[in-house]
């Protein structure tokens, strides 16, 4: 079996921008966003704006929306799925769309997570080497899938199950994602006095703090271990300043 030639693409925020044009020169891709961006779309070679039936009937399917608006596109799109279509998802999560994709899809469309582990920042010098991690759930073309982003796009493919992503994710993303909101709302300096350390809190909030609401939102709150990463982290910060505080009283 070949990777099919027509990749059928719903969503395009920032994350479309920046992941199609990749894709564009190895397939031809159609794209629907509920917002009209046809010209913005179609500026991209190898790219078509067409209509949301139109794109949900490709047979190979990417669902690129937050993840809090992922059951309504799933409820709209589920009978214009072909019967043998393969589906995946782009989310920061997996648990939770992957669970939904079960539900709401026929049995005979195969179901694949998949997550980027980058963006328009830290890919914006090239992806190669960059890491992929891939759910195969259902699914009798896995194989191919891995093939094509490791030899085609030049990936690092890692295979996981929603749970293991999910357990890593909270802390990869979670944590990392909450430093970098509040570095970025502290809006902290950049000075000549810096030191290494420093300089890395400034990446994190150039890199992390910057990002969409609603990936900050579907990063915390839809991944079913982030609160409790965020809390072991807030319980630290508080053990520590307790100490602080006690230390100079002294």
């Amino acid at each position: 079996m070949k990777i099919k030639k027509r990749l059928g693409w719903i969503g395009f925020g920032n994350f479309g921008k920046f992941a199609i044009p990749h894709l564009s020169n190895r397939i031809e891709v159609w794209v629907y966003d509920r917002v009209d961006k046809q010209k913005e779309v179609e500026a991209i070679p190898g790219v078509k704006w067409k209509s949301l039936e139109e794109v949900a009937g490709c047979e190979m399917l990417a669902l690129a929306v937050p993840v809090q608006f992922f059951e309504h596109l799933l409820i709209d799109i589920k009978d214009m799925v072909k019967p043998n279509a393969m589906l995946f998802d782009v989310s920061s999560v997996k648990v939770k769309p992957i669970a939904l994709m079960e539900k709401y899809l026929p049995s005979t469309v195969e179901i694949i997570g998949t997550h980027p582990l980058f963006g328009p920042q830290s890919g914006k010098d090239g992806v190669k080497g960059l890491n992929l991690v891939l759910c195969p759930v259902r699914t009798r073309k896995g194989l191919i899938l891995t093939r094509f982003f490791r030899h085609n796009i030049g990936l690092n493919v890692l295979e996981r199950t929603p749970d293991v992503h999910d357990r890593q994710m909270a802390y990869v993303q979670a944590l990392t994602h909450f430093i970098g909101r509040a570095c970025n709302e502290m809006d902290i300096p950049d000075v000549e006095q810096k030191t290494p350390a420093y300089q890395y809190l400034l990446n994190i909030k150039r890199n992390l703090g910057q990002d969409s609401m609603d990936l900050f939102l579907t990063i915390e709150l839809e991944n079913p271990y982030a609160a409790e990463v965020r809390k072991q982290f807030l319980d630290e910060l508080h053990v520590l300043n307790d100490r602080l505080d006690h230390l100079s009283k002294k």
